[in-house]
This record gives structure tokens, sequence and C-alpha cells, in this order.
């Protein structure tokens, strides 16, 4: 009989997402502040305005806001589904802004596998 396992798993444990992200679980809050800023500045971008981006950093959360137009309900839905990888930036790829189109799958279960 072979061996399956969820693809939820590629996502629920600590050495999966190190995997995942290329970082230890001790730079996760860097990789979760470099991850939601790239995707403000890709969303201002994308309609061309000038990027306005504020962050607030207390005890155990991070805020970020932006002018950007918000993601989609659709993205977020599928952003939610760990059986199928969703990115609306699959064909850009920069050494600085990311390539994977996993971020936000990634960003999401962190603080579960931390807690």
């Amino acid at each position: 009989m072979p061996f399956k396992v969820s693809r939820l798993m590629e996502f629920c444990t600590q050495r999966e997402l190190v995997n995942q992200t290329g970082h230890q679980y001790f730079e996760w809050p860097l990789v979760v502040l470099k991850e939601l800023i790239d995707n403000a500045l890709d969303a201002a971008e994308e309609i061309e305005i000038a990027p306005v981006v504020s962050i607030a950093v207390n005890g155990g959360s991070i805020v970020i806001r932006d002018n950007g137009p918000g993601i989609p309900a659709d993205t977020i839905k599928g952003v939610l589904d760990y059986a199928i990888r969703v990115s609306s930036r699959e064909a850009y790829v920069s050494p600085t802004r990311g390539a994977q189109g996993n971020a936000l799958k990634t960003i999401l279960p962190m603080a579960y596998v931390l807690e």
C-alpha cells in the first residue's frame, strides 16, 4: 500500500514551513513583514499608484495597511484551500520580491505552528 499524506501537511509543521519559506522559525516575523510589504508594493504597481504602507508591530501582532485594492475574495478562498496553489503573480519573478506564489499560504499557518 502506498504512503499517502495530505498536501495540507506541507504547511502545518515547522519543518515543512522552513522548507517552503527557506527561513528558520525565528525569522518568520521578518518573513511575514517582507511578504506583506511585497504584496502591498505589487498591488500598488499593478494599479499604477504610489504605494502608501504603514506598519505597526505590537506585542504578538503585525498590522500592515496599504492603499491597494485588497485581495479579491476568490483569491482568499483559494489561499485557504491547501490542496491547490493559487497566485496572481505566478509569472512574476524578482530576486527581491519573491517568486513562489505561495507566501500567504505559508504566512497563515505560521501562528498555528508556533503555538
